[in-house]
């Protein structure tokens, strides 16, 4: 029993019948899952039905919540970016780290091209094609010096190759160093520059190692060639370019292939350390007002069924009843939840105003992959009325207010 009068000193009580005991509403503050709770009021002006006589006193009031339909729907909200911090420690030497890399490697290269391709070999063809042209009017001769030609140019085209290949990875490590430098840091950037160097170096490898392979087709080429030609003096002269060029290849260039491949191998482990795929995290925000939508918003509709007991204003002081049903609609916003990610206490995130570490409370992602809504989760809602507010403002109408507690507890996941 309560006192319903809006003055002190209230002439009478009205029981009211629906209420739940607020007291036994535990809510561990501690895990996210118990905080989807709202409260909601339900003010209305309820008339005395026609037949019905006027009031006297109103008695009992008994109410009660029934639930026609719950929804999960997707909302905006609010976020901020931030670089992980193991990711800007992983880049940052990068910058001091990579032109001496690259220097190295160049080097590398050259000492594979000249002199063993473009001195040793490509003279070695100059010189026996000089020997051949002694002879050119042999149709056979004629027809192997067309050979060689074309496996000459062969090796000039590797060789050319291996140069655009090179000053493309020269290029790339460029803009590489250029996005490290970038303000504000950003590590899109960073990780396309990466894998430009990546592609471009992966490129360089495959041409080096396929050097030998190269030379070893050319070896055989030149010896079915000069076979053709059953000319023992002819073949005595090819046989001094075949031996150089199995030399280059057994000796020379093997090893200057490894120096070069562990060039490259240096720089693709100094890159590997930087994980793109764990680069960003982002953390929710609230508005001007602190509210800070989830992503998620839970739309309740149900209805409130209502019966006022009153004693009627007649000679007889008989005693009536007036139903009441009344649609209402509330909503909750439950805690976030994203496809593929997971809630994190304390991530590090590099922080561009203090160029230093700071620690949110959110979900490591990857922006190319973008954020999506889990929206296949449902919710099973508790229902509290917590107060039942009357008052009769004249014979007919009654003022009425009812505050409702409804909180919303995980369910299954279609998931």
């Amino acid at each position: 029993m309560a006192c319903n009068k809006k003055t002190c000193g209230c002439n009478f009580n009205v029981k009211t019948v629906g209420k739940c005991n607020a007291s036994k509403l535990n809510i561990d503050g501690s895990k996210v899952d118990n905080l989807n709770w709202t409260e909601i009021s339900v003010p209305e002006i309820l008339c005395i039905p026609k037949l019905k006589p006027d009031i006297e006193e109103i008695d009992q009031v008994y109410a009660k919540i029934i639930l026609d339909n719950v929804k999960l729907i997707e909302t905006p909200f609010a976020y901020k970016q931030y670089i992980l911090f193991s990711f800007y420690n992983s880049v940052n030497g990068l910058s001091t780290s990579l032109p001496g890399l690259i220097k190295t490697l160049t080097e590398h290269v050259t000492a594979v091209l000249n002199p063993p391709l473009q001195t040793t070999v490509i003279a070695g063809f100059n010189n026996l094609e000089q020997g051949l042209e002694l002879n050119n009017k042999d149709p056979k001769v004629a027809a192997l010096i067309k050979t060689v030609n074309g496996l000459e140019t062969t090796v000039v085209d590797l060789i050319n190759n291996i140069n655009v290949a090179v000053t493309a990875v020269s290029t790339a490590a460029d803009n590489l160093i250029a996005a490290l430098k970038r303000i504000p840091f950003s590590a899109q950037a960073i990780c396309e520059a990466i894998k430009s160097l990546t592609d471009t170096l992966d490129e360089l490898t495959t041409l080096i190692n396929s050097i030998v392979g190269v030379l070893t087709g050319i070896l055989n080429s030149l010896n079915n060639a000069v076979a053709l030609t059953g000319d023992s003096s002819i073949t005595a002269g090819v046989n001094v370019f075949t031996g150089l060029l199995k030399s280059v290849i057994d000796t020379t260039i093997p090893p200057l292939v490894a120096t070069t491949t562990k060039s490259i191998n240096s720089i693709l482990s100094a890159l590997t350390q930087v994980d793109c795929d764990n680069a960003y995290a982002f953390t929710l925000i609230g508005n001007a007002e602190g509210t800070c939508l989830s992503g998620r918003k839970l739309i309740i509709e149900g209805t409130l069924k209502q019966k006022i007991v009153y004693t009627a204003e007649v000679d007889t002081q008989s005693v009536h009843s007036a139903h009441y049903e009344v649609p209402f609609m509330a909503f909750i916003i439950p805690y976030a939840k994203f496809e593929g990610l997971t809630y994190q206490k304390n991530i590090e995130v590099y922080d561009p105003v203090t160029n230093g570490p700071i620690f949110i409370n959110g979900y490591v992602y990857d922006p190319s992959v973008g954020i999506a809504v889990d929206l296949c989760e449902e919710f099973n809602i508790e229902k509290c009325i917590e107060d039942v507010y009357v008052y009769a403002l004249d014979p007919r109408r009654i003022f009425k207010n009812v505050t409702v507690f409804l909180k919303a507890k995980p369910g299954s996941s279609c998931n």
